[in-house]
């Protein structure tokens, strides 16, 4: 009997825009998710939306999660996320990102419960959605040049 596959509400993927940021005392920017009884932590960031670049979505999803001003530095990985069941798709894009200005608060959704810089040494023993630790550590390690080019918005 073949394999019933999922037939999903939504045809196309989410996109997500994720934001590092570490500070001169060597803390990365985090965020507290709380979903019932579920607590993790996760990159700042959020869904693209229409329009937008990945630029301007990492700008404005860290001003409204953290009250913080950022400006992009480079494109460091993307990833996906597929739900066994198919029922969820999200295409993560990372970029790195340094604070500019603005006063660290925590937004208005729902869904948070704190923001806070947490020591860069800890990012491999805290419950981290999706669960990039490693790849980010990579990423920032000294001499480090891997990462993505991103060639920008090419419509002529």
């Amino acid at each position: 009997m073949p394999k019933r596959r999922f037939t999903p509400k939504k045809t196309i993927p989410t996109t997500r825009v994720s934001v590092v940021v570490v500070n001169k005392e060597n803390k990365i920017l985090l965020v507290r998710h709380k979903k019932g009884n579920q607590r993790y932590w996760v990159l700042p960031g959020g869904r693209l939306e229409y329009g937008e670049t990945f630029e301007e979505c990492a700008i404005r999803e860290l001003k409204e999660e953290t009250g913080l001003d950022v400006e992009v530095e480079r494109f460091l990985f993307l990833s996906e996320a597929l739900a066994p069941d198919r029922s969820r798709h999200i295409v993560n894009i990372f970029i790195k990102a340094k604070v500019v200005g603005g006063t660290m608060k925590l937004g208005d959704e729902p869904v948070l419960a704190g923001v806070d810089f947490l020591p860069l040494e800890d990012l491999a023993k805290l419950t981290l959605f999706p669960p990039v630790s490693d790849e980010i550590l990579e990423a920032l390690s000294a001499g480090s040049s891997k990462g993505i080019r991103y060639l920008g918005n090419l419509w002529v």
